[in-house]
């Protein structure tokens, strides 16, 4: 494919797992939106630019792939009133549209191939993880440890008032430290301490994408 990850030019976040909160925290934000609160990876700060996908339509190497980025373009959709769930593609996906695919998904006599096996089985995995995830989610709602945080730049026009340019839901350092000993203890066996320092080390990364995005508009703007 020429463009493997063009798709990804007009997301900003995507859903994130807490399996990969520690890998993920080295490259990007990792924070909770939603009435869900559910964990997404920003990747820009408003929809059609994420700052990650190159003109190209490659990914930054130097950087993580989410699970989600690397599902596509398969994705899962529930039965109603059943346990199992269907796979389904993207059909407007390039790997899908181009006249000579990489990758068949199945073989001569119209059964799977390992290939679509292979995705398959990475779907049911990736749905696995975002029900664990969800649980985990829940956890932390049910000990009240999300607070609403924003990102702010200066105002070159009014240098006392900085621009809120993000604003997001993220555990509060304060609500944690206050946990008693036999919580925090319970949470680190269970993973969810873990998880929960990964995501705060992540909000570091915040400079990063507002860095990317200063670049990106100084080079619009050189062009113009």
């Amino acid at each position: 494919m020429s463009e493997p990850f063009n798709f990804l030019k007009d997301w900003h976040f995507v859903p994130a797992v807490a399996g990969e909160f520690a890998i993920a925290s080295g490259s990007f934000p990792i924070v909770f939106l939603g009435d869900r609160k559910l964990p997404v990876i920003v990747m820009g700060l408003r929809a059609g630019n994420n700052v990650f996908v190159q003109a190209d339509g490659q990914f930054d190497g130097d950087h993580y792939v989410p699970a989600y980025v690397r599902r596509y373009p398969f994705v899962s959709a529930n039965n109603p009133g059943q346990d199992n769930a269907t796979v389904c593609v993207d059909v407007d996906a390039e790997f899908v549209t181009s006249d000579s695919p990489e990758v068949p998904f199945f073989d001569e006599s119209g059964e799977p191939t390992d290939y679509t096996k292979q995705a398959i089985e990475y779907v049911s995995a990736f749905d696995n993880d975002a029900r664990i995830t969800e649980a985990f989610v829940q956890r932390v709602l049910d000990l009240d440890l999300l607070e609403k945080k924003d990102v702010k730049v200066a105002n070159p026009n009014d240098p006392e008032n900085p621009v809120t340019v993000a604003d997001y839901w993220g555990v509060s350092q304060e609500k944690l430290s206050a946990l008693p000993a036999d919580k925090l203890e319970e949470m680190n066996k269970n993973g969810d301490l873990g998880a929960i320092y990964a995501h705060m080390i992540s909000l570091q990364r915040w400079e990063r994408v507002l860095r990317r995005v200063s670049q990106l508009a100084q080079a619009e703007q050189a062009s113009a």
